[in-house]
């Protein structure tokens, strides 16, 4: 849950202590001052976002407000006159100077919440995803900020738990493509299940709300940071069925246009949770935002939903790459040939096979980071290797001259071109996936 931070401007200690109380039980942060060039301080190095003014201070309250006004030109906080006079001409004159509300003394604490209470609703209603009713960047780049500061903390952790800390970064991978192919009635039905999940795994010291569309930050306890990851990743991969037809969940991925037009490999959305705890070495929240998208790289195509705690260190063969760039199976000669005298002109480094036991010889003895295919006579044997070469971290483009593009895609390619193609494409391709 988001709290706003409301400051209190008082010459009567009593009176503070009040409205104090009477705000808390709303769940919000309160600052109380009777220095005039304190609050003036307060609000401009804090973003107040509501401040309540009495009468009691030393300056008139209109002339104070229009001070204020000034003063957070570039953000807009809510103000709430209190003062003991119901003259109509008193009321105008501050309303007119810019208070947002004025409140008589006498309003009961009934009165005096529900009042503060539309208020709240109002400023935090004007910030929220039309989508998932989420609250909007604007809000949760305020969060990343207030739960950096000390004295902001104690809304996320217990006063002995201040520094445990986590922000959890949720992307759903592929979710443009999927708003393409299904159209935008089951791209917001997806969202709207993925912020109900979340709904269902936080509690009210949490905060959640948006980054992007395809993004959601949660702030938590880092005890708590895992094992939300880890039901998140479980629950959306568990109602992935529910937005996809058969045949698209059993091949794990998805078509978007026809055979006779060159297409990546689109997997099904996924997510991808990057978590890091919250550190000294953490000034503001690009440096948090940094942390985590540096985690988000780290992703690598996967068949389901993931997640990253904090710098993993990730274990695994090193490939080295230095050997050649592309490996391609080619039995056209002259296609075979004018491929290899294009990539030498492109500075890649290429070796061509001509048939598949070439391929596989060479395969087998180098490391390349992309690799070709071709079709061949009946395509079950080049089927068979993109399968094998699936499984490693090789991009794998197949080429073909039959319409077959699902049966190439499931078979692990990470794009299919239909034969003929223009070299300048293929290159192109080759250079891109070299650079991934």
């Amino acid at each position: 849950m988001y709290k706003t931070r409301v400051l209190i401007i008082s010459e009567r200690k009593e009176q503070s202590i009040k409205y104090k109380k009477l705000i808390l039980s709303q769940n919000q942060d309160v600052i109380i001052t009777n220095s005039l060039s304190e609050a003036l301080c307060t609000i401009q190095n804090k973003q107040i976002e509501f401040i309540l003014i009495s009468d009691t201070i030393k300056e008139k309250l209109a002339e104070f407000i229009r001070k204020i006004r000034v003063l957070t030109f570039n953000y807009r906080p809510i103000i709430i006159a209190i003062s003991k006079s119901n003259d109509l001409d008193d009321k105008l004159k501050i309303l007119e100077a810019g208070a947002d509300d004025f409140i008589s003394e006498a309003i009961s604490k009934q009165e005096f919440q529900m009042r503060f209470y539309s208020h709240l609703r109002r400023y935090l209603e004007s910030f929220v995803n039309p989508i998932t009713h989420l609250s909007d960047k604007n809000i949760t780049l305020k969060a990343i900020k207030k739960s950096l500061e000390d004295e902001a903390i104690a809304q996320i952790a217990p006063p002995n738990e201040k520094d445990n800390i986590s922000y959890l970064l949720i992307k759903i991978k592929n979710l443009e493509i999927y708003r393409k192919t299904h159209g935008e009635i089951a791209y917001e039905k997806v969202l709207q299940t993925l912020s109900a999940i979340i709904n269902s795994a936080t509690s009210q010291e949490d905060y959640f709300g948006h980054i992007n569309d395809d993004e959601i930050l949660i702030i938590t306890q880092t005890y708590q940071a895992e094992k939300m990851a880890s039901f998140l990743t479980f629950a959306f991969d568990n109602i992935l069925n529910k937005f996809y037809s058969n045949d698209e969940y059993q091949n794990n991925f998805t078509i978007q246009s026809s055979d006779e037009i060159e297409e990546t490999k689109a997997g099904l959305m996924r997510l991808n949770i990057a978590s890091v705890e919250k550190t000294p070495n953490q000034k503001d929240y690009r440096s948090v935002l940094n942390e985590l998208n540096e985690l988000l790289k780290l992703f690598k195509d996967e068949n389901s939903s993931s997640y990253l705690i904090d710098r993993l260190k990730l274990n695994g063969a090193t490939t080295n790459v230095d050997d050649a760039g592309v490996l391609i199976l080619e039995p056209d000669f002259s296609l075979s040939y004018l491929l290899q005298n294009v990539c030498n002109l492109n500075d890649i480094k290429v070796k061509i096979a001509k048939d598949e036991s070439e391929f596989k010889k060479l395969y087998s003895e180098n490391s390349f980071k992309v690799v070709v295919l071709d079709w061949g006579k009946d395509g079950k044997e080049s089927l068979q290797i993109a399968k094998e070469i699936s499984k490693d971290d090789t991009k794998l483009i197949f080429s073909s001259s039959y319409l077959n593009k699902k049966e190439i895609l499931k078979a692990g390619a990470n794009l299919y071109i239909p034969k003929p193609y223009e070299i300048d494409d293929m290159i192109g391709w080759i250079k891109k996936f070299l650079q991934d």
